[in-house]
């Protein structure tokens, strides 16, 4: 585990390419790099807490309200700018989540009035200095992205005040994102000269459309919650002083409802969104869905008049 990548309670709560073609690097330089990275990553650590310090800075902190995981990026001095150690702490909440069968909804929120300003531009001139240092630093911002939209739980992003650039890429991978009156959406990267790569483009594009990403990314305006309301990029909006009761009441619905349902509809509404037609197995897949202890359980709970008791088997 990378120093500063603790991630708070979750065990005891249960460069210059010019117009050449440039290669992806080989799989060995990334592992030198993804190396100097981490060692990167523990050098500065070390100077910001003082050698022979215990405390640590915590950036994802979690939390547990009965079936409800509730993630929190904690950098609010940097309106939760992400770090490496931030990308590495969420990669190893989320694993843990995912093994986790009493966590039935998974709740990502910023500390300190903002969601993520995005990327924290003072770690690019030393993890970012060449193409092949860009792909190896990628590869840990891919690893959590992913983990994240790879989750069986449902997902919801509590936006607030900021969500730019690679906080709003993981606000993206929720499955619903509701925000405050407040929030702010835009990737205005054509400030600092760099372009978003493709894994980190689809999942934006795929939900917002080929023209509005590109009116985010050509005009880098920062828009409001309405803005993003109107596209589709958010789910609903709430006053401020309700998100917190707003996000709860979501999880609370989610968390009422079959897990073994949340689980298929994740899969099969993803599997949707490709064109290759649905295969004879994928098909037979989503039928076998009601050969499940849930569907029987629902349907006597029906019946009976009672409320289910959904083990998500």
């Amino acid at each position: 585990m990378l120093l500063q990548s603790v991630v708070s309670g979750w065990r005891q709560d249960a460069a210059n390419a010019g117009q050449r073609q440039v290669r992806p690097a080989a799989a060995g330089t990334r592992a030198v790099l993804l190396a100097n990275i981490v060692r990167s990553a523990r050098l500065a650590a070390g100077n910001r807490l003082g050698i022979g310090k215990t405390t640590m800075t915590i950036f994802v902190e979690s939390r547990r309200d009965g079936a409800v995981a509730i993630l929190r990026l904690n950098r609010p001095d940097k309106m939760n700018a992400l770090n490496l150690a931030m990308w590495q702490a969420l990669a190893e909440a989320l694993a843990a989540i995912a093994a986790d069968d009493s966590v039935r909804c998974v709740v990502l929120e910023g500390s300190g009035g903002n969601f993520a300003a995005g990327a924290d531009l003072a770690e690019f001139a030393a993890m970012r200095a060449t193409p092949a240092a860009a792909e190896a630093y990628g590869a840990r911002m891919l690893q959590a992205l992913w983990a994240l939209r790879d989750l069986p739980q449902p997902t919801i992003a509590a936006i607030a005040g900021n969500c730019l650039g690679a906080g709003l890429e993981l606000a993206a991978m929720c499955d619903l994102r509701i925000a405050a009156s407040d929030a702010r959406f835009g990737v205005p990267i054509q400030r600092v000269g760099i372009a978003m790569p493709y894994p980190e483009l689809a999942a934006l594009t795929q939900l917002l459309g080929p023209a509005t990403m590109l009116e985010l990314l050509l005009e880098g305006r920062i828009n409001d919650a309405a803005w993003a309301r109107e596209r589709g990029l958010i789910t609903r909006i709430a006053p401020l002083d309700t998100l917190a009761a707003d996000v709860a009441d979501s999880a609370a619905r989610i968390v009422a409802g079959s897990p073994s349902s949340h689980r298929h509809h994740k899969k099969f509404i993803r599997r949707s969104l490709d064109p290759r037609p649905v295969s004879p197995a994928e098909l037979a897949e989503s039928y076998a869905a009601v050969d499940s202890d849930d569907y029987r359980e629902g349907i006597a709970a029906f019946l009976a008049k009672r409320k289910p008791a959904f083990t998500g088997r």
